[in-house]
Formats: structure tokens, C-alpha cells, sequence
């Protein structure tokens, strides 16, 4: 299951010269998802045009689809303009590594952390993925990795981080965010086609690294009342 982070009226972040991360998201999912099919994968979107989805209905809909993977694709800010660079992401169930990103990622929750609804949700998602959080995490370094050599991006690292975009997922589950559209150079690369194909080309290989060095075992766990 690939995620295009954000769509529809959530337009997440803004690069100086006006790229919005909805439209290079979606991008780059179209790119990953052409590397990964031509690679034998077959690739289902959460979103395929510009449509809002709320967070907590994309793992729903990965459960759903019976997805062996969930990669959820977006674009880093900051507010020090010079910040670069790739980071991958696996769950906290924690504070995790970066509360930033985390607020900026989050907003598109669909309803409020604290309501009763959230409140069962968050349980019935630690259950679900906190199963998988080895597989994600191998999955997150197999793909940071080769974001690095293969696409040039600065590697910031493997971080953990409390998203809610990847609780609940029954699959092991990563966030990439693959450079920063804050940053002008990194923003003229996302609009970059190139660049793009480098990208899903290094994701994609992540992929088969991380099947390769599971022996191409797909850990799967039902979880009562999730999908």
C-alpha cells in the first residue's frame, strides 16, 4: 500500500517557491508505485488523485486491501530554511524522536486525540502494530539507506515517531519523508521528474532488500475488529 501523504483541502507543507507537499507527494507515490509494479509488487494507493482521507482510514484501508506493506510518503519543514535530507520513520508508541514533525503529520487526524473514539482507536492500533514495529524498523533502515546512495539525499537517520497515519496498520508500516520542501534546493529537486524516479528507485530497492533479508516472509497478524 503506497500513502501520498495529505490531499484534498489538507495541503500540508509549502516550499518557498509555492510546491505544495499534497501535489509532490502524490508524485512520487505515482513513481514508487511504477517502480515497485515493474519490480513484481503489486500496488494499491490510499489516494490516487487529490482526495482527503483521514489519517485513522489509510491503515484501515491498507488492513482492508491486505497489504504486506504500508509506506506512507511526504515532505519534510522546518522552520531553519538551510534543514535537509531524507528521514524514515517507523511507530513510537511513545514520545518518539521528533514532536515537529509529528504535530504537522498528525493534523490530518480526522477527530480529536482524547475523544472516546480516539481514545479506542489508539488501543485497538498499539495492538495492531505493536507486533510489527522489528519488521518496520528493518523496513525503515532498508529504504533510508538507499535513499542515501541512490538519490543523493543527505541521510538524517531512522527515527521513531507517535504517527498516526501508521497505528493500526496489521503490516509492518514506515512514514518516509523524503527531503525538505522548506529547503529551495530540495524543492527545485522535487519538481525534478529525475530526481523523482531516483527516489522511487531507492525506495524500491529498500523494498527488495528488506524481502531479501526476511527470506521473503510476510508476518501477517490478524487483529480482532481492526480493517
Amino acid at each position: 500500500m503506497v500513502d501520498p501523504g495529505h490531499g484534498g483541502d489538507d495541503g500540508g507543507a509549502r516550499g518557498p517557491k509555492g510546491l505544495r507537499e499534497k501535489v509532490s507527494a502524490l508524485e512520487i507515490g505515482r513513481a514508487v508505485a511504477a517502480k515497485l509494479e515493474a519490480a513484481g509488487f503489486e500496488v494499491v494507493f490510499t489516494r490516487d488523485d487529490d482526495t482527503f482521507i483521514p489519517l485513522w482510514d489509510r491503515s484501515k484501508a491498507a488492513n482492508a486491501q491486505g497489504a504486506d506493506l504500508f509506506i506512507s510518503l511526504h515532505l519534510n519543514a522546518a522552520r531553519a530554511k538551510s534543514a535537509r535530507g531524507s528521514e524514515v520513520f517507523f511507530l513510537s508508541l511513545g514520545k518518539g524522536d521528533d514532536e515537529e514533525v509529528v504535530a504537522t503529520e498528525n493534523a490530518g487526524a480526522g477527530f480529536a486525540p482524547g475523544s472516546p473514539d480516539s481514545v479506542v482507536a489508539s488501543i485497538l492500533d498499539d495492538l495492531a502494530q505493536k507486533a510489527f514495529l522489528q519488521d518496520s524498523e528493518r523496513l525503515a533502515v532498508a529504504i533510508q539507506g538507499q535513499l542515501n546512495r541512490l538519490a543523493g539525499i543527505k541521510e538524517r537517520g531512522v527515527k521513531q515517531a507517535p504517527f498516526i497515519v501508521l497505528r493500526g496498520a496489521a503490516m509492518p508500516a514506515v512514514l518516509v519523508e523524503v527531503a525538505f520542501i522548506s529547503n529551495k534546493k530540495e524543492e527545485e529537486k522535487l519538481k525534478d521528474a529525475a530526481f523523482r524516479t531516483k527516489v522511487a528507485d531507492a525506495i524500491t530497492l529498500g523494498v527488495r532488500r528488506y524481502f531479501a533479508e526476511t527470506n521473503g516472509v510476510v508476518r501477517r497478524r490478524w487483529v480482532g475488529g481492526l480493517g
